[in-house]
Order: C-alpha cells, then sequence, then structure tokens
C-alpha cells in the first residue's frame, strides 16, 4: 500500500519524448485536449468526460489504444512456454478465444497484465500496456527458447469501438459476421477492405471490438466509423470513469510490481495450482495471508476523493485510494483502494481523508454498473 508518484517532467522534455499515435492528427482535428499519458500524447476529452461517457453507455465511442503494445508470438510449442512465462494456460486457451491474466516476477507481483489472443496452433497474441511494453518483452524473450519468435508490431495501431450500437456501425465495413464472436474472441479478418486483428474484449462494459491494424490504414478505419452520426470519439478521462464503474483496475494505479494479484482481489484469474513464474508465491501468500487488499470504494457523496487519499475506520488509517472519479452512470462518487483484509467485506463503512475535507463511503460490490452489454449475447 505505498503512494506512488509520477516523474515530473518539463515542457520541453515532455515535447522530446512523447510519442503520437497514427490517429493524433484526427485528435487535433477534433479539438481533442491532448496530454502525457506514459509517454504518449492522447487526448482525455473532446466534448467533455460526462458526456462522453454518456455516449459510449448509449450508443458508440472511439478510444485510440495505439500506445499500447502488440507482440506476436510464435514457434513449435509456444503453448506450452507460454503458459510456463504467464498466469494464462495458453495450452488450454483455444484458437479463436482470448484471455486476462499476469507475467509475473518470481515473487508473484505484476510486471503487467495482459490479454493473450490465440490465433494459430503455434501463434499468439499478446496485448500489454504501453509503460511495460519494453520490459514486457526483454522478459518473454528471456523466458522463452530461441526458436520462438516475437515481433513488436510498433508498425500497427489500435482502435477501440465500444457501445451498445458498436455492432450496428462496425458490421457495415467488416468482412466476417460479427455476430458469431463472443465474449473475449478474436481472429484475422478485414476492415474497410484492410488485413487486421480483430477481438471482442473492451474495457468499458459496454459492447465492442479492438481493432489492431496498420498506422497506414488505421486512420482511414477511423474517418469512416466517425461519420456515423450515432459514433463519437473519447478521450482518457471517459475510460477512467467507464472502467472504474465496473470496477477494472488499471496498472500504475491498482496494479504494479509492488501489488500481486492476490492483493489485487484476482485470484478468479489464474489457477495457483498450475506451475507459471510466480506461481509458487502466490500460493503462499494465499494460504498465509496478505497485508491489504484491493476493494471497490462507493460512496453516496458527490465530493470526490483521489489517488493516495487516506483510507480511515474509526480515526485509524487503514489503507490508501488508488482512484478515484464522479461516475456519471451512477450519479456519485466511486473509486478503488487498499484496505487491510478486516475491511474488504461488502458494505463496511470506510472514510475518505482527502485535503479538504472527510468524505463517508463503504466498501461497494464489483460492477457497481450492472447494466453494461459486453457480454451481450448477439446470434
Amino acid at each position: 500500500m505505498l503512494r506512488r508518484t509520477k516523474p515530473v517532467r518539463t515542457a520541453a522534455e515532455r515535447i522530446l519524448m512523447a510519442k503520437r499515435t497514427c490517429l493524433h492528427d484526427i485528435h487535433v482535428e477534433l479539438g481533442g485536449r491532448i496530454v502525457d499519458f506514459a509517454g504518449w500524447d492522447l487526448p482525455v476529452q473532446f466534448e467533455g468526460i460526462l458526456a462522453e461517457h454518456t455516449h459510449t453507455r448509449e450508443h458508440v465511442s472511439l478510444f485510440d489504444t495505439g500506445h499500447m503494445g502488440q507482440l506476436l508470438i510464435s514457434g513449435p510449442g509456444v503453448g506450452e512456454q507460454l503458459a510456463a512465462a504467464l498466469s494464462q494456460d495458453a495450452v488450454k486457451l483455444p484458437v479463436g478465444r482470448a484471455k486476462y491474466g499476469f507475467l509475473l516476477t518470481e515473487a508473484g507481483t505484476i510486471i503487467d497484465d495482459t490479454i493473450l489472443k490465440r490465433l494459430g496452433e503455434d501463434e499468439f497474441f499478446l496485448v500489454v500496456n504501453a509503460a511495460t511494453a519494453a520490459i514486457d518483452a526483454k522478459t518473454l524473450r528471456a523466458r522463452l527458447s530461441d526458436d520462438i519468435e516475437i515481433v513488436v508490431l510498433a508498425s500497427w495501431g489500435k482502435l477501440d469501438v465500444q457501445g451498445p450500437e458498436a455492432l450496428d456501425v462496425l458490421q457495415p465495413i467488416t468482412e466476417i459476421d460479427l455476430t458469431t464472436m463472443g465474449y473475449f474472441g478474436v481472429c484475422r479478418t478485414q476492415v474497410l477492405g484492410h488485413d487486421c486483428i480483430l477481438s471482442r474484449t473492451g474495457y468499458t462494459g459496454e459492447l465492442g471490438w479492438e481493432i489492431y491494424m496498420s498506422q497506414a490504414t488505421l486512420p482511414e478505419v477511423c474517418r469512416a466509423l466517425l461519420e456515423s452520426p450515432n459514433v463519437k470519439p473519447a478521450g482518457l478521462g471517459a475510460r477512467d470513469s467507464l472502467r472504474l464503474e465496473m470496477g477494472y483496475a488499471l496498472y500504475g494505479h491498482e496494479l504494479s510490481q509492488d501489488v500481486t494479484p492476490v492483493d489485487a482481489a484476482m485470484e478468479f484469474f489464474f489457477d495457483a495450482e498450475r506451475d507459471f513464474v510466480g506461481a509458487t508465491a502466490l500460493r503462499t501468500q494465499i494460504s498465509d495471508g496478505t497485508n491489504g487488499k484491493l476493494v471497490m470504494i462507493d460512496s453516496a457523496q458527490r465530493r470526490r476523493f483521489n489517488t493516495g487519499d487516506t483510507i480511515l475506520s474509526d480515526g485509524e488509517e487503514i489503507g490508501i485510494v488508488t482512484s478515484g472519479v464522479f461516475g456519471p452512470s451512477l450519479g456519485r462518487v466511486i473509486g478503488m483502494g487498499f484496505v487491510r483484509p478486516e475491511f474488504t467485506q461488502v458494505g463496511t463503512e470506510l472514510t475518505i481523508a482527502t485535503a479538504r475535507a472527510e468524505i463517508t463511503a463503504t466498501v461497494g460490490q464489483m460492477p457497481l454498473y450492472k447494466d453494461g452489454t459486453c457480454r451481450k449475447k448477439l446470434s
């Protein structure tokens, strides 16, 4: 439960260091407010966070996630080797399916949270976070044999199409029948006649797909989708409020190399009895217990608490806030944080000590927002 701070950079340093996705010019044209996110220039908002959040829940929004790392991993026996390197059991993952999991240290702490997608018998696609992409590739290279090829798709971008009407706007320009793709499905196909990898996962809680495609052609797809009156761009701000209403953890806030999946209450996402890097440490932690657990924070108030604020119980410090936002779909402030294990039961009363006031809250049940369409059956 350590406090973490971001490095402070001068404006000149930020300009020199910042990277841009292939959709940057579109963001500027649409009036997006650009900020530095993990060394990338990305839009935090366009029309406004509240409007973009609501539009995603009701219609369709486009999110530029081209900063995320994409690794194509292939070779003989690659499934067995990935199953040992990652918490996901790549051997049991069927072709055309994806699974969320972790790249861990031997101590069981989280180098990164990842989504592993199986494209073929000996071919996998791993999506990783921007801030950890380099160390992820380096770690996997050290764990996999020399005959396993790891290709960093640096020339590719990524566009997320999210919202209950996503099928209506994406199907007309997509080669495959999207109604045949279940939640956490993945395939190779074409969108607007361009080759791509398409998956149905998402980070908003709504129906949606992720388009992985060459940076040379993705802007054309983005512009085509924006021609629909039901489609609008959305930025990092709405992405944050949407994911917190669903109780989804974010690397750099809830997840880090100071945290294990057990600390983060994510035992559901791995099989502790299976052998992979970090599994021994996780089994020990499950048996012995942990000093802190991640919980959902639910407040009836509209006054916001923030990352780093202290969590109290009867005046005693019991934890720390990792994320806090106003949840537009709920009409109240919500967040996540780590607390001592004895305070994790849903309904437990908490006090959040902010710089200006103390806010009453409770431990909430994940997800707080229960009307998401992400798992909707389409056929």
